[in-house]
């Protein structure tokens, strides 16, 4: 559950206020609500499918039971079975030629039931002959349409006549297969051919696929050879397994007024071949997209319905959809775009792995949008969310929090001081702030000097991160609205180990309400006195993957005495992306291999290492000079740094 243990164990009720919880999924358990109720934490409770803007391919009995997983069947579970309480449809051509569809003969072939069938009556050679003819139809062929009510993994085909009319069977038919769904049941043309049967002579038929499909619809074209009465007792589908790719996007979560946001966390499984990518975005409106309609007397294009006003999403959709199509662009990639003003991006997938991480999308916002997208290389794995929610204060801490760092630029590796300049906009309603956390993903030195509006501020203190890679600054009061503009400047020193821009995220925080969420500072044009508007730093490019060896100290004296027993091999790895394979060893000057110090998988970093003097047997070196040979191996290319160790006795 969020958090709830932490926040019960130091929560009170005052400190709780404004703090929300918004679940989507599995309901919290009654002992879950008594403990949030206790402590003032008030929560929200949202359904999967009623706060969906877009269900592709999920299993909607796991909806139905408050989770969310791709659809699956086993093997010898028949989808087709279940296609009508999904929604989904049949339709049956009860003659060859255009039209004659019949939607209720078409639920008899998947009622599982053997004594019902539908019958296509026979014809005589010369109508047979005329329909393929006149028709340009060999087979004078007729269709049956599957809508199967969602995406579904298909391997086989199985179709039977009624028991006592084994003579009905089909002599050829043929499989087609679409990812689309089909509203007018006579007006589908003939699909992709998945499989071909030809010259069948049995009752019950049996086709595997070359190769499975996922498909929301299926179609069967019966090519009659011979004007003999034919007939279908039962079209079945199986799958086994999961379907490759599903997707799941919540409806716009309308918050209950501007908020910070804060942590997200979810419950799941995702498997070893699978992947579960959630993200989120978030705006200042209820509309993610803008939808437009032409007006052809004024012959322009406006926005449609100036944004949908305060619909629902869903609801926004829908009477857009209702528009005669001569009201919509002409291109349907011209009829829909993102609303980029008043919404940002979808993030980068959260890793699924660790939940509990900040959300990524902008804030404070009013509303939320969630997108979970399922993907696997197998069909016999996949994944499931049995809930997602995230942690909102409403309001947030101020109105507005706006920030920038400068230099903008400096050298990979070396240390650097900058400034952090944060702007705020305080209301008189608004609790405000007392201390600012400030991440430095590469580590840091210290921090140098705090002004408040231009003052030097000598009452102050300041933490590092457990990690290393961040700090906390205590400033020597809360900020009023009177603050409300004035600038905050901590000044601190931390190297860059990135080529790509490194960003220095910023947050601020009511240390006497530790369980709040922290507002994020959102880069932007804190102060005309520098020019950049960022909260990240570049730094200019290098061929090297190890920065700055050091020797320490050298030499070094391993006899016993306690004193320089062992030297320090330190450096910085630079430039890398993910982890990457590292050795250090030491050699003699005949080149032969003494000591493996170290061999590992590192990140970016600062690294330091230890030798006592000892080779692979644990004896003590002859006194003389040595070789350390340090090499990072990645795709691309591999480096080797190198120098010399002395060893005196």
């Amino acid at each position: 559950m969020f958090l709830l243990v932490s926040i019960a164990l130091a929560l009170n009720a005052r400190d709780a206020s404004g703090v929300i919880i918004y679940r989507i999924g599995t309901p919290f358990s009654e002992a879950e609500k008594d403990s949030l109720e206790g402590i003032g934490i008030d929560f929200r409770e949202l359904d999967w499918s009623e706060n969906s803007q877009l269900e592709d391919a999920l299993d909607p009995d796991s909806l139905q039971a408050g989770v969310l997983q791709p659809n699956f069947f086993a093997e010898d579970e028949d989808i087709a079975a279940t296609l009508l309480s999904r929604d989904g449809w049949v339709s049956v051509q009860r003659e060859a030629g255009r039209g004659n569809f019949d939607q209720t003969v078409g639920n008899l072939l998947v009622d599982q039931d053997p004594s019902t069938a539908h019958t296509w009556k026979a014809i005589d050679q010369a109508t047979l002959d005329f329909r393929a003819a006149c028709c340009n139809d060999p087979g004078a062929s007729l269709r049956v349409h599957f809508d199967l009510g969602g995406r579904f993994l298909i391997r086989e085909v199985r179709l039977r006549t009624l028991a006592d009319r084994s003579d009905h069977f089909l002599e050829q038919f043929v499989i087609g297969v679409s990812d689309e769904r089909y509203g007018i049941i006579g007006n589908v043309p003939n699909l992709p051919t998945v499989v071909e049967v030809e010259g069948n002579t049995e009752p019950e038929v049996s086709v595997m696929l070359d190769r499975p499909v996922t498909t929301n619809f299926v179609q069967l074209r019966i090519l009659r050879q011979t004007p003999k009465e034919i007939g279908l007792a039962a079209f079945e589908l199986y799958g086994g397994g999961y379907v490759r790719k599903a997707s799941y996007e919540s409806d716009v979560i309308e918050l209950d007024d501007i908020a910070s946001l804060g942590e997200m966390r979810w419950s799941g499984r995702q498997d070893p071949h699978a992947q579960v990518a959630i993200r989120t975005r978030a705006g200042t409106d209820p509309q993610p997209v803008i939808f437009w309609e032409t007006r052809p007397e004024q012959q322009d294009v406006v926005r449609f319905l100036q944004g949908g006003g305060e619909l629902s999403l869903t609801e926004y959709k829908r009477q857009y959809d209702k528009l005669a199509d001569f009201l919509k662009p002409e291109d349907e990639q011209d009829r829909v775009r993102p609303d980029t003003e008043h919404w940002s991006f979808y993030s980068s997938p959260y890793a699924f792995g660790h939940p509990g991480v900040p959300i990524a999308s902008p804030g404070p916002r009013k509303f939320v949008q969630i997108r979970v997208d399922f993907a696997s290389t197998t069909v016999a794995e996949g994944g499931k969310i049995d809930y997602l929610e995230f942690k909102a204060s409403v309001p947030p801490l101020v109105r507005r929090l706006v920030g920038e760092i400068h230099p903008t630029e400096t050298e990979v590796g070396e240390a650097t001081q900058f400034t952090y300049y944060i702007s705020p906009t305080i209301r008189s309603t608004d609790s405000s702030f007392d201390a600012v956390e400030i991440a430095t993903p590469s580590g840091m030195v210290s921090v140098d000097s705090l002004r408040l509006a231009g003052i030097d501020q000598q009452d102050f203190s300041w933490t590092i991160h457990e990690d290393g890679l961040g700090f906390e600054v205590l400033l020597p009061r809360r900020l009023e609205p009177t603050d409300s503009g004035a600038l905050v400047e901590v000044v601190f020193t931390a190297p860059i180990l990135r080529e790509v821009g490194t960003l220095f995220a910023g947050r601020v925080f009511d240390t006497t309400k530790p369980h709040e969420v922290r507002q994020r500072v959102v880069p932007g044009n804190a102060t005309n006195e520098i020019a950049g508007d960022r909260l990240s730093v570049r730094t200019a490019l290098s061929e090297s993957l190890v920065f700055s060896p050091r020797i320490s100290p050298n030499p070094f004296t391993p006899n016993g005495d306690g004193v320089n027993e062992v030297v320090n091999i330190s450096y910085k790895l630079l430039r890398l992306t993910s982890a990457v394979p590292v050795s250090l060893e030491i050699y003699d000057l005949s080149g032969r291999l003494v000591r493996r110090v170290y061999e590992g998988v590192d990140p970016v970093g600062e690294y330091r290492h230890t030798w006592d003097g000892r080779d692979d047997s644990n004896g003590l070196v002859p006194p003389g000079l040595y070789l350390y040979r340090l090499v990072v191996d990645v795709q691309s290319a591999k480096e080797t740094s190198s120098g010399v160790v002395a060893v005196a006795h």
